[in-house]
């Protein structure tokens, strides 16, 4: 089956779930705010990759269920109900699938080509209504309402108001982008209201000339004011309020992705996901999916840039929970307030830079990569260049003692056209990833955790003793076009377990092995314990070091695993007493109740494990992960049964994950997932 994408180029990484739902309903249904439509759209695109996994299953009832979904969460939307008609067809419902079919067609669906050699399809070419709708399709579109009319919005009493008005979608970013006409040029000598070094500095470096103050910068608070920056301080700095219609659908609220502005911004959200089993900062809200990682570097890589407190996601209870580590946000050790300085120190630091320096940098959309770079150059234990190659200037969390507002705005203001750093672009040309069901056992492909060009993240899930990657830097952006070299280094975790080796002369490619490491002290933060390796790439052209890209290697804390002499697993425990208490995001493991031990042939070649779990029998299983049901006389395994892993309630907690012995998906015939 060919399944229809939605007309954006995002690779998307799910969490998959069960959807029930009809699809008799009106398409043209209006949403009921703009200010709904990115959320809507990424359920949209999460839902069209749950329709893949399910198509790969040959799973016809789920899939059903999935794209019945799509066309009520969307029903403007074409794509999910030409694939909704192509199940129909398949299924034998003619009727109805030509209905989903000339829905797809009148919503702007003008594949003449594929609704002719769709094979899925077949079974309603021969109707007559389907001439009629292959008719229509060779028609222009004409969209079935008029937008409504776009004018930016104009900055009044140094307030930018967010309005349906002046917000509009834009496909290309997946986000709602708010528009405002420049602010009118104001002449006062109080830019910056303070007696501190570095206030007085910026202060009067606007005055001189010299800086470019806060003309065409807003504030955007996403707490509703409880902790707000005191705007006092910052009187030509324009600070975002949102209409009535906005703030219902929750565009001024915590961290909102797809909502956007096209001026430079900076804000925060003292908010937090609590009292609840998923409780979570801001940050990690994100992390366990590919797409809103991308959206958020999206974010990064347009001029803007938040602040969150960790709240309890970086404390001695818990140790450092967060998977992976990125530049695309300033957390703050502790909780509401904690953001405060953080956000004093950014705003002087984006009034500072010379006026030049800084239209190139919203330009060329290096501000926030840059105001990064400053604030881990600048922290007070980082005196050195070594010390910017080395974790004290890169952790996930930073705190408020170590920040050195002057020394920030002193290396802003200093920064010229020929001084400006590098931005650092990833991406994995190839890597070692486990086999579902033989080297783990977490439902689906599930060690790539997101992928941007400035953060990758993996989960060491496979019971391999290393896992191998080869990542480039080749695309990697020079303002002036200056030549780079590349360094490589370990940032978090025991460096002599990682292991880097440069492939080019400028080290812009690099293997990078790491192997796995039990849980560990995080350095300089007394108590702390981590799960996570942290591998930073810096791009170093002729008179600047850039802010550095992450790969991060999250490794599971509730495992308690043993390897031999020989580097091979030995055993693993998911069910110790001990190590399966310690917390790990849910949305990251699903927490098992047995214990492997792993089995080898006198040429070291795995033979498979025994698996013994609570009030069960131990269980033989093969080298490729199946179950061994019969043995003959001899002991040599003549009969198999396919496993799959499932999650499924448990008692007091969530979910367990459970063993079943694999069942053959029920479909009126063998369907063939095509990837768009």
């Amino acid at each position: 089956m060919r399944i229809l994408p939605v007309p954006i180029c995002i690779a998307i990484l799910i969490v998959a779930a069960s959807f029930l739902g009809s699809a008799t309903q009106d398409p043209a249904v209006k949403p009921a705010s703009l200010f709904d439509v990115p959320m809507k759209r990424v359920e949209h695109l999460k839902l069209q990759q749950v329709l893949v996994a399910t198509i790969a299953q040959k799973n016809f009832a789920g899939a059903m269920q999935v794209v019945q979904k799509m066309t009520q969460l969307e029903p403007n939307e074409p794509a999910g109900w030409y694939n909704l008609a192509c199940l129909q067809a398949v299924k034998g419902d003619v009727q109805p699938g030509l209905e989903s079919l000339t829905n797809a067609v009148r919503l702007g669906f003008r594949d003449v080509r594929q609704l002719e050699t769709d094979v899925d399809l077949k079974s309603l070419r021969s109707d007559a209504a389907f001439e009629e709708i292959l008719k229509s399709a060779k028609e222009p579109f004409k969209a079935l309402e008029t937008p409504a009319v776009f004018k930016p919005g104009v900055i009044e009493n140094g307030v930018a108001f967010v309005t349906e008005q002046n917000t509009r979608w834009d496909a290309s970013r997946l986000s709602l982008l708010t528009s405002f006409e420049a602010p009118a040029v104001t002449k006062s000598a109080a830019h910056i209201v303070g007696t501190s070094a570095p206030e007085v500095a910026v202060n009067a470096w606007i005055n001189e000339g010299t800086s470019a103050g806060h003309y065409g910068d807003l504030y955007d608070n996403r707490d509703r004011d409880h902790s707000n920056l005191n705007l006092a301080k910052f009187p030509l700095l324009t600070h975002v309020e949102y209409s009535p219609e906005a703030s219902k659908a929750g565009a001024d609220w915590g961290m909102r992705i797809g909502q956007a502005f096209e001026m430079p911004t900076f804000g925060n959200s003292s908010t937090a996901e609590v009292n609840s089993p998923f409780w979570r900062s801001n940050p990690r809200m994100l992390m366990h999916e590919d797409l809103l990682m991308k959206l958020a570097y999206n974010q990064f890589v347009n001029n803007q840039m938040y602040c969150y407190p960790e709240h309890n996601d970086y404390d001695s209870q818990h140790g450092d929970v967060y998977p992976a580590n990125t530049p695309f946000w300033v957390i703050s050790q502790g909780s509401s307030g904690s953001d405060q300085p953080f956000l004093e120190a950014i705003a002087l630091t984006m009034a500072a830079f010379q006026p030049e320096v800084k239209r190139a940098l919203i330009e060329k959309r290096m501000l926030m990569p840059v105001v990064q770079m400053l604030l881990r150059r600048s922290q007070r234990s980082v005196q050195s260049d070594d010390d910017y190659f080395s974790g004290k200037a890169h952790p996930v969390v930073f705190q408020g003692s170590e920040l050195n507002p002057l020394r920030m705005v002193r290396m802003a203001h200093d920064l010229t056209l020929a001084t400006i750093p590098a931005l650092v672009r990833l991406k994995v040309i190839e890597e070692d990833l486990g086999v579902p069901g033989k080297d783990y056992f977490h439902p689906g492909s599930a060690e790539r955790f997101f992928d941007t060009p400035v953060a990758i993240a993996r989960i060491y899930r496979s019971t391999a003793f290393q896992r191998r990657m080869v990542v480039d830097a080749g695309d990697s952006f020079e303002l002036n076009g200056q030549p780079l070299t590349f360094r490589w280094a370990v940032l978090q975790g025991n460096a002599s377990r990682v292991h880097i080796r440069p492939l080019t002369d400028n080290a812009s490619r690099a293997e990078v092995i790491v192997e796995w490491q039990e849980r560990f002290p995080v350095s300089g933060a007394p108590g702390m314990q981590t799960n996570r390796i942290d591998v930073g790439v810096f791009a170093i052209n002729r008179t600047a070091i850039s802010l550095p890209a992450f790969v991060s290697t999250f490794t599971l804390a509730n495992e308690k695993r043993t390897y031999n002499a020989d580097r091979l697993i030995q055993s693993v425990d998911y069910g110790d007493s001990e190590v399966s208490r310690r917390y790990v995001d849910p949305f990251i493991d699903i927490p098992k109740s047995w214990r492997d031990d792993y089995r080898y042939g006198p040429d070291k070649i795995l033979l498979g494990w025994t698996r013994t779990a609570p009030d069960q029998d131990p269980q033989a299983f093969s080298a490729d992960g199946r179950l061994i049901f019969r043995k003959d006389e001899q002991q040599k395994a003549v009969e198999f049964r396919d496993i799959q892993y499932e999650a499924v309630a448990a008692g007091n907690q969530l979910v367990m994950l459970r063993a079943f012995e694999k069942s053959e998906a029920q479909s009126p015939m063998p369907l063939s997932p095509k990837q768009p």
